[in-house]
């Protein structure tokens, strides 16, 4: 509200070093952080990581954004820290919203996303041995799945042959990246 107010009424910022300063070791600092957690992120694959990551990218936009509203003080534009100010809010409601999205999806044991299914039918449709695939079932493990499918396959297969099938199967699926495991469960047709 106050930055709406800064634009509207208009608004003299004091000018300080001390706040370039700062801001610049704030920025460096985040920006070290930033790397540092999407390393880890891209190690681990965790959400609370994916957040932090994100937070500490936003900060240095944020920071950037207020270090150069303070820079155009010098030349006597005041009214950039409004827009900065708006800018800054709607950012952070915007990273809020998909960040709940995210964890609430996790949360709520919703089923593997449209896209991810589709590559796991294109995979099984090259396996020319498999006759029939049932629906797949999915569920949540962090921020992973672990896919469960039935395969249906000629019944005068030998069993070493159809579990030999469904393990290649597995590794496959397990391969993509939203996937942390898959079971395959062989029925004779």
């Amino acid at each position: 509200m106050h930055a709406i107010q800064t634009l509207i009424y208009g608004s003299e910022l004091t000018f300080s070093w001390l706040l370039i300063v700062v801001c610049l070791l704030t920025i460096i600092v985040k920006f070290s952080l930033f790397f540092y957690t999407r390393r880890l992120c891209k190690k681990y694959t965790n959400i609370l990581l994916e957040a932090n990551t994100k937070d500490h990218r936003n900060d240095c936009i944020v920071t950037t954004f207020t270090l150069i509203s303070i820079l155009l003080t010098l030349f006597g534009i005041y009214w950039f820290d409004g827009v900065v100010g708006i800018g800054i809010s709607i950012w952070i409601c915007i990273t809020g919203v998909k960040i709940f999205t995210e964890s609430y999806n996790v949360l709520m044991d919703i089923s593997l996303d449209d896209k991810t299914a589709e590559l796991i039918f294109d995979l099984v449709h090259q396996y020319k041995e498999i006759q029939k695939i049932d629906e797949i079932s999915s569920t949540p493990v962090g921020y992973q799945y672990l896919v469960v499918l039935t395969i249906y396959v000629d019944g005068n297969m030998s069993t070493f042959a159809s579990h030999k099938l469904a393990d290649n199967l597995e590794k496959d699926i397990t391969r993509l990246e939203k996937i942390y495991r898959a079971i395959i469960h062989v029925e004779p047709i």
